[in-house]
């Protein structure tokens, strides 16, 4: 059986999920509804055009600008440019820290890239929810 103590040192990429769906800086809010709405996502990764994280728009972002003349208005213009990120080789428990600290559902992973950081997947509360229920720890 596994201690509590190892249970913590499941890492990120043990959970999270790969594959974010992006949209470059420039890229039109129309065209950016019309990706949240064609794939489901909860949130957008604004990536710049050497696909380094610019920053996420998300479902919150694009409700802000509702009613708004949108005609040209960028994934830039909308976007929040903090964004909370974590490398997929963190302990899935500094996952958990960050997101009760920031109030935030889902967590951008990223790697090192030659010019900044790259998306590479996202973790969120679902994802470590589902995980507990295989801890030992949870029966």
């Amino acid at each position: 059986m596994t201690s509590t103590s190892e249970s913590y040192e499941k890492k990120v990429e043990d959970v999270m999920h790969y594959g974010v769906i992006t949209c470059r800086t420039h890229t039109l809010l129309k065209e950016v509804v019309r990706i949240i709405t064609d794939t489901d996502v909860h949130a957008l990764v604004v990536v710049n055009d050497d696909g380094t994280v610019a920053g996420i728009m998300s479902h919150m972002d694009l409700l802000r600008r509702y009613g708004h003349n949108l005609l040209m208005v960028t994934a830039a213009d909308v976007m929040t440019a903090k964004v909370i990120t974590i490398a997929a080789d963190a302990p899935v428990h500094e996952a958990v820290a960050l997101m009760l600290k920031h109030n935030i559902r889902r967590i951008l992973v990223t790697e090192a890239g030659p010019h900044g950081e790259l998306p590479i997947g996202v973790i969120s509360t679902t994802d470590v929810i589902r995980d507990m229920r295989d801890q030992p720890w949870f029966w």
